[in-house]
C-alpha cells in the first residue's frame, strides 16, 4: 500500500516548478495530477515507494490537509513522477535508454504514410551493434505511448526477450524527456508495434501488412 502525503506542511523550498508532480493516467482516458512543493517530502515519497512494483497492490492513496484520494491500481495505465532529477535509476540492464516521445516526434522518425522511408526488419546486424527502435504501445482505453528505445543487438536466441518483458504484465520504466520517470502498467497493455522489428520472429507469426501501408503503395 502507498500513502502519499501531498502538501501536508509548509514547504522549505519553493520554485517555479513543484519539487514533484505526480500524474496518474487511468484506463478510461482521464488523468489526475498532484503536486508536492516541499523537496524533503518529495524525496521521501520517491524513497519510500517501491516504484518497480508500483502496480503490485490493490490501491494507491494520496492525501492532503483536506482530502484523501484512493485509486485502484488495476485501472491505472501509468504514473508519471515529474521532477528535475537527471537520473534514470530503473532502466533495464540491457538498454542504453528508453524515453517517451510525443506522437509528432514519433511520426517524424516513423513516416507511416511513406513506407519507402521505413527501415526493414531484415538488416544485417552484429551482436553488440547499437540499435535504435521506435515503439507504439496501445494501452487500455485506446491511449498510446510512444517510445524511443536504444539497445545493444543480442544473439538471435535473446531477440524475443523484449517482447517477453512487455507481455509480462509487470512494470516498465520510461524516462521522461522533461525530467523524471514514467511507470507503465503492462497489465493494461493491449499490444505494441516496433519499428524496425527484429529479423527473428516466432514461427506462428502471421505475415501481413497494415492496410494503410498497402494503400500507400497502390
Amino acid at each position: 500500500m502507498i500513502a502519499l502525503e501531498i502538501n501536508t506542511r509548509s514547504p522549505k523550498k519553493r520554485s517555479s516548478r513543484p519539487a514533484l508532480e505526480i500524474r496518474i493516467h487511468f484506463a478510461d482516458g482521464s488523468k489526475e495530477t498532484f503536486v508536492q512543493t516541499d523537496v524533503e517530502i518529495a524525496e521521501s515519497i520517491l524513497q519510500q515507494t517501491n516504484l518497480s512494483h508500483l502496480f503490485n497492490q490493490s490501491r494507491i492513496i494520496l492525501a492532503d490537509d483536506y482530502s484523501k484520494s484512493v485509486f485502484v491500481c488495476s485501472q491505472i495505465n501509468r504514473i508519471d513522477f515529474v521532477n528535475d532529477g537527471d537520473g534514470f535509476s530503473h532502466i533495464p540492464d540491457d538498454h542504453a535508454d528508453i524515453v517517451e516521445l510525443s506522437e509528432a516526434e514519433f511520426r517524424k522518425h516513423v513516416p507511416l504514410n511513406h513506407s519507402s522511408g521505413l527501415q526493414k526488419r531484415r538488416q544485417r546486424r552484429r551482436v553488440g551493434d547499437f540499435l535504435v527502435s521506435f515503439l507504439n504501445l496501445r494501452m487500455r482505453g485506446g491511449s498510446h505511448v510512444y517510445l524511443m528505445n536504444e539497445i545493444l543487438v543480442k544473439l538471435p536466441a535473446d531477440s524475443q526477450s523484449y517482447m517477453q518483458r512487455l507481455l509480462s504484465k509487470g512494470t516498465l520504466s520510461v524516462r521522461l524527456a522533461g525530467g523524471g520517470e514514467s511507470f507503465l502498467n503492462l497489465a493494461n497493455l493491449i499490444g505494441y508495434t516496433v519499428y524496425p522489428g527484429v529479423p527473428e520472429i516466432p514461427s506462428d507469426t502471421w505475415m501481413t501488412q497494415p492496410q494503410s501501408t498497402y494503400e500507400t503503395r497502390q
